[in-house]
């Protein structure tokens, strides 16, 4: 079985336990590893993942060129692993730091509306998620927070009303915490999930529900580490019982095909 992870976090070593920290003060979780490249490497050869999409995201515009520099530098010399960006949306010369995303190898950008409390379809950023859809980057949104309304379901539909041909993956089953209005306002067809930071907290009812709905095409495994131990996550996943081609599509394929790669590349 070919296993990929669409939703990882990882900083510069010396901030990895920080970080941490701050994650789950943020979340009201403890969390036990460090997010650094070496400890997710080792946690993902013990689940058996052998492809990864690494992230962190700036909350304010100063930090987003040294994150981005930190992330193509960390999944050098890694083979499978690759680094989604980040960006503050509306931000000055946003234009120009695409680009240099672009030249620094960067496949994606990963925003996280409640962090750099900015809302998905905030006025201010519309320009930018232009640009992007203009260079073909697919964009994994932080999706739903009980306490905030950043980045509600209704938001990313909102904006994909402005930006259609936006590359959006909407993450968590399309809202954390917020999985009954996710499922409520499901987005455009041409939007993909990921399971991160949903499997151990809702239960296998509500999954099945969310997969039936839109199919197991649109459906990428994510663990969220540092959160989750990349092999629990998996194991959760295995757990729901689904055929193995839905599986190895969800596993693996739908990663693939986001990213336009083929084994060997």
């Amino acid at each position: 079985m070919k296993i990929a992870d669409i939703h990882a976090h990882i900083f510069p070593e010396k901030l990895a336990e920080k970080a941490s920290h701050s994650i789950g003060s943020f979340y009201g979780v403890s969390i036990e590893r460090e997010a650094d490249m070496p400890r997710l490497c080792a946690e993902d050869k013990l689940a058996g993942i052998t492809r990864c999409v690494v992230s962190n995201s700036a909350t304010n515009a100063s930090q987003v060129q040294n994150a981005n520099t930190f992330l193509a530098e960390a999944v050098r010399g890694h083979d499978g692993y690759l680094a989604f960006g980040t960006i503050y949306p509306g931000m000055d010369g946003f234009e120009e730091e695409l680009d240099r995303m672009l030249e620094l190898g960067l496949r994606g950008i990963k925003i996280h509306p409640d962090f750099q409390k900015l809302a998905i379809d905030d006025e201010r950023g519309i320009e930018t998620y232009k640009a992007i859809a203009r260079r073909d980057l697919p964009v994994l949104f932080h999706m739903g927070d009980d306490r905030y309304d950043f980045s509600s379901p209704e938001r990313l539909t909102n904006l994909l009303r402005r930006v259609p041909e936006l590359r959006a993956v909407a993450a968590h089953f399309g809202g954390w915490r917020s999985w009954t209005r996710s499922l409520a306002q499901l987005q455009p067809e041409s939007v993909l999930y990921d399971t991160s930071s949903t499997l151990g907290m809702i239960d296998r009812e509500l999954v099945l529900r969310f997969i039936d709905k839109i199919g197991p095409d649109r459906l990428i495994f994510g663990t969220d580490f540092p959160m989750w131990s990349p092999k629990e996550e998996l194991e959760r996943f295995l757990s729901l019982g689904l055929d193995e081609a839905e599986q190895q599509k969800i596993l693996y394929g739908n990663f693939m095909n986001l990213l336009h790669l083929k084994d060997g590349a």
